[in-house]
């Protein structure tokens, strides 16, 4: 597993939709080496207040999220999608002689298609 965050699954005992999305999780957490920490929102009355019934929540690197009844193939692409992301970021770790700010600039105006000296959004 990377030494990153990884994707946190918000459950809560006894929901068998949280067990089965949990497994699904955990084995293509293994394959595609993301960690994943499992979170039980009746731990914490912020946590309970903001997924009430609505769990199994998993939330991935990169923002991508997944609840309910998701399938195998789903979760899997989640995670490889996750993992790409999070090899993205360990790119962008600072270069010799350059804050780490910058560095990330630059990198993701490469990945948007923004010139270096370019300061607005893309223009058509």
């Amino acid at each position: 597993m990377t030494g990153q965050a990884g994707a946190v699954l918000y459950t809560r005992a006894g929901c068998p939709l949280c067990f089965a999305l949990g497994r699904l999780a955990a084995r293509s957490s293994r394959r595609h080496r993301v960690g994943l920490v499992e979170v039980d929102v009746d731990a914490d009355p912020a946590l309970a207040a903001r997924y009430g019934d609505k769990v199994p929540v998993l939330v991935l690197p990169g923002g991508r999220s997944i609840g309910g009844r998701a399938g195998a193939r789903e979760v899997d692409e989640s995670f490889g999608r996750a993992a790409s992301f999070l090899s993205d970021l360990e790119a962008v770790a600072p270069a010799a002689g350059r804050s780490a700010a910058r560095h990330l600039i630059t990198w993701l105006r490469r990945k948007l298609g923004m010139g270096e000296g370019r300061t607005g959004g893309r223009t058509p």
